[in-house]
């Protein structure tokens, strides 16, 4: 099994919006890895509240995370400070999705950040997330 890097699953991201054309709107939030694929080196960015800020039916924060855990979606992919931000962000009245690409199906799930912040577990399985299969993905939607 190759080692996840997320990239290949934010490629797909932004293929699922760019296909919405003028409809949908995002900007990918600047940082480390895309100062290093600028520059060169590693350079210095402020930890951002998520990857990307979205417009579709409204603006939202999404995060997006990639998985080839087979029972569940584990929340130890999330990182502290987009996680407290996340919270601050929900707490103002704002939306936060956090956009999952269960990588083995091929299934992308778009969950609340309030459900897994309010989740008892540290993780959501397969059959949790049902409810929030995100279905913008797939070519006839």
């Amino acid at each position: 099994m190759t080692k996840n890097t997320g990239k290949p699953s934010e490629q797909e991201f932004e293929r699922i919006w760019n296909r919405l054309g003028k409809s949908a709107w995002y900007w990918r939030v600047v940082d480390a890895a895309e100062v290093r694929g600028r520059t060169g080196k590693s350079g210095f960015t402020r930890s951002a509240p998520s990857d990307y800020v979205v417009a579709h039916d409204g603006i939202h924060f999404a995060e997006v995370k990639s998985t080839q855990d087979d029972t569940a979606f584990r929340f130890s992919l999330l990182r502290t400070k987009p996680s407290a931000m996340a919270k601050m962000i929900v707490t103002a009245g704002g939306d936060y999705f956090v956009y999952i690409h269960r990588m083995k199906t091929d299934e992308w799930f778009k969950v609340p950040f309030s459900v897994i912040d309010n989740h008892p577990k540290r993780s959501l399985t397969w059959p949790e997330l049902k409810e929030y299969k995100w279905t913008l993905n797939t070519p006839t939607s």
